[in-house]
């Protein structure tokens, strides 16, 4: 999933919101084929190694990349709690996602995700007690609508799975609220490392737990599978330089519509590799939850645009 992160002090320098633009649809395309690698490979990796890899590779990177930048503060923050909590918001959504692809058609987890910013409303007046108008009140029922189409209650593909996509859009909704906390006293790339470094470190534990059972599953793993898992990783980890790229050249506000593209990415990624294109029903659903997500965004952004800075 396409996570536009409020976690950056981006400062613009040039206007290039064409090319920002251009990017942040390549970095739609990068998740959506994250996502299609982690639905080939299906079962045929255990979760906890598939999640293990996937933030070890993202750890490499950007530890790498910190270096390369002279900036040797990797372990500073300047709120360690809320990385922590980050990292777990973070782990907990990419699990539900993984195990979400693993039950669902591509489309219809990658829609139910794009769910978060209406379940950010619905946090910010049932938790925060914010006061949330009318016009985006609209925006969560649109939502909702398009959420009922996708997937058609009572109809023969509905099953309980769906839980995992809307665990993913609400655990992402919580992690907006802390990353745009976190953008205040940390830069993006510091963040990112100090995310995957937490989620890898969680992760070796919770594998170690389970290595009775985890161990000799990975055993059985063919070489084919562990090509996929790397080939997930390296786009997922690629998606977020792009995004990093992207916001260096337009205002976050301007770029977050265009993160729907990725349901148009999974379409196109579900139909070439496995043969499932969405039906009418589900591509109208699909275009309701991306209207509704846009036009939340769009309020909000009447409201408060973020001002978004970069240094890279």
């Amino acid at each position: 999933m396409a996570t536009l992160e409020g976690k950056a002090r981006y400062r613009i320098d040039t206007d290039n919101t064409g090319a920002g633009i251009a990017i942040m649809i390549l970095t739609t395309a990068t998740f959506a084929a994250s996502d299609s690698t982690v639905k080939l490979i299906g079962n045929a990796v255990p979760l906890l190694a598939l999640l293990w890899v996937r933030y070890l590779f993202q750890m490499i990177v950007m530890g790498i990349w910190q270096v390369r930048r002279r900036a040797f503060g990797l372990f500073r923050s300047g709120s360690v709690r809320l990385q922590v909590v980050r990292a777990v918001l973070l782990l907990i959504n990419s699990a539900c996602t993984f195990a979400g692809l693993r039950h669902l058609p591509l489309p219809v987890t990658t829609s139910l995700a794009m769910l978060a910013p209406l379940i950010s409303t619905l946090l910010a007046a049932l938790v925060l007690k914010d006061e949330v108008p009318r016009s985006k009140w609209a925006m969560v029922v649109l939502g909702f609508i398009g959420m009922l189409l996708v997937v058609r209650p009572g109809g023969s593909q509905f099953s309980w799975t769906v839980i995992f996509p809307i665990g993913a859009a609400t655990s992402f909704a919580c992690f907006q609220v802390v990353s745009s906390h976190l953008s205040r006293v940390d830069d993006a790339i510091t963040t990112n490392f100090l995310t995957a470094l937490v989620a890898t470190i969680l992760l070796c534990v919770l594998v170690w737990m389970d290595q009775a059972e985890t161990l000799p599953a990975l055993a059985q793993v063919g070489a084919a599978s562990w090509l996929l898992v790397v080939f997930m990783a390296t786009m997922a980890t690629v998606g977020h330089g792009f995004m990093l790229q992207a916001l260096k050249r337009a205002p976050l506000s301007v770029l977050t519509p265009f993160s729907y593209g990725q349901l148009a990415f999974a379409a196109l990624f579900s139909w070439l590799l496995f043969g499932q294109a969405p039906d009418v029903w589900m591509a109208i659903g699909m275009c309701v939850i991306a209207a509704s997500g846009i036009g939340t965004v769009l309020l909000h952004g009447r409201k408060t645009a973020p001002a978004v800075s970069t240094e890279v």
